[in-house]
């Protein structure tokens, strides 16, 4: 996925919003509970933060890549 929005020139907000686009159940609420503390905590809505948060969230530790 990462790879298309490169192609396709997107920005970093409009990577974050493609992607979580596609989300549903839990990792819906997951997103919208993530977006409001990046909001109230005054991170940056960009793809960086966004991939740290959800590799947190979504792989485990012992996952390498």
């Amino acid at each position: 996925m990462e790879d298309m929005m490169e192609d396709l020139d997107c920005t970093p907000v409009e990577k974050v919003t493609f992607a979580t686009r596609f989300f549903r159940a839990a990792a819906s609420n997951w997103w919208h509970g993530t977006k409001e503390y990046m909001v109230t905590n005054e991170v940056e809505m960009n793809w960086e933060n966004f991939s740290r948060l959800f590799m947190g969230q979504y792989v485990p530790d012992s996952f390498t890549f």
